[in-house]
């Protein structure tokens, strides 16, 4: 079972590689404050699915019916919709990006004209390791 909407998603969608290349990816949101918002919501939600589980979960991609790409989390019993609107070239990069089995669900805001990390400014994110 998909679960309806339990985080924020947007249409917009940011992706930054940081350190020792780990993607960090998220929703583009309009200010600091928003971006911290969903990030707790994202934390919380990634929380619930995984934590007490004995059974590894999953990242996987999945096609919207408008050709765009879904990221969900496969949890023992439960999918939790991370990410939508995500188009196939972010995917790719995404992908490819992801070389230590590590990434952090995050969210971007635009500050004086930069677009900003929260990983980065305020160390927010939801840390993840993908075991395929």
């Amino acid at each position: 079972m998909v679960d309806e909407e339990p985080v924020p998603v947007s249409g917009e969608i940011a992706m930054a590689i940081l350190g020792e290349s780990i993607p960090a990816i998220g929703p583009r949101l309009k200010s600091r404050h928003e971006a911290m918002s969903a990030v707790q919501q994202y934390v919380r939600s990634i929380e619930d699915l995984v934590k007490g589980g004995d059974r590894p979960y999953g990242v996987l991609f999945s096609r919207q019916p408008d050709g765009r790409y879904a990221m969900l989390i496969k949890g023992a019993g439960d999918t939790l919709e991370i990410l939508r609107d995500l188009d196939e070239l972010t995917v790719k990069r995404f992908q490819r990006s992801v070389k230590k089995r590590l990434f952090i669900i995050t969210g971007f805001f635009e500050e004086d004209g930069r677009l900003e990390c929260l990983a980065l400014t305020d160390g927010m994110g939801a840390v993840l390791y993908i075991p395929w």
